[in-house]
């Protein structure tokens, strides 16, 4: 059972939030209601994230509610509200350090929460947009998660990452076979794990 903090309903059975609003140094700003967004989250009767009828008000923190300033995913916008309470700020736990690939890391803690931040320039090439999130694709993904799974892990990770189309035995070889990629631990890792071509 998921019962929202906000309204206290029960998220897979109520039919809408009564959070109807949040606010900006007082001024009221309309929660957009699910089936309202113009793109393709709207989908289906009730909400595929908080529960919600179509026409009711997404439960605060629903990945799939709409800023009502912004326009863009609430979850990621980075708007801040009255009802946010006081900005949480970063503190730093192990300040520095490596990470498999040897590329420089922060540990911090946000809140209770800890955080892993990776310090690196990555080209445009290797980056997607998800419902508006900024980040690396799966070829990417796979490369800089590879040096920290399990060699067998890593090759069913190939294995359904190629068949579901996600990128091809040869857009990832040629990716490795770059010179930023050249003495990068995952993209070695990568290289060992991809089939050969004719038997992709």
């Amino acid at each position: 059972m998921a019962v929202c903090s906000w309204c206290d309903g029960e998220m897979t059975i109520a039919d809408s939030c009564t959070v109807n609003a949040f606010h900006q140094n007082g001024r009221r700003f309309h929660m957009v209601p699910f089936g309202d967004q113009p793109d393709r989250r709207t989908s289906g009767d009730r909400c595929g994230d908080c529960g919600v009828n179509r026409g009711g008000w997404h439960h605060p923190g629903c990945d799939l509610q709409q800023c009502p300033a912004c326009g863009r995913q609430m979850m990621s916008c980075g708007c801040r509200f009255d009802e946010d309470g006081p900005e949480e700020s970063l503190s730093l736990a192990e300040p520095l350090g490596v990470d498999g690939n040897g590329q420089l890391t922060e540990r911090a803690w946000l809140g209770d929460q800890e955080v892993i931040i990776h310090r690196e320039d990555i080209p445009e090439t290797d980056i997607t947009t998800v419902h508006g999130i900024p980040c690396t694709n799966a070829l990417r993904t796979v490369i800089d998660i590879a040096p920290e799974v399990e060699s067998s892990r890593l090759e069913g990770i190939v294995q359904d990452c190629l068949k579901r189309g996600l990128f091809t035995v040869e857009e990832a070889s040629r990716r490795i076979a770059q010179p930023d990629m050249l003495g990068r631990r995952g993209a070695e890792l990568l290289r060992r794990a991809l089939p050969s071509p004719s038997s992709a």
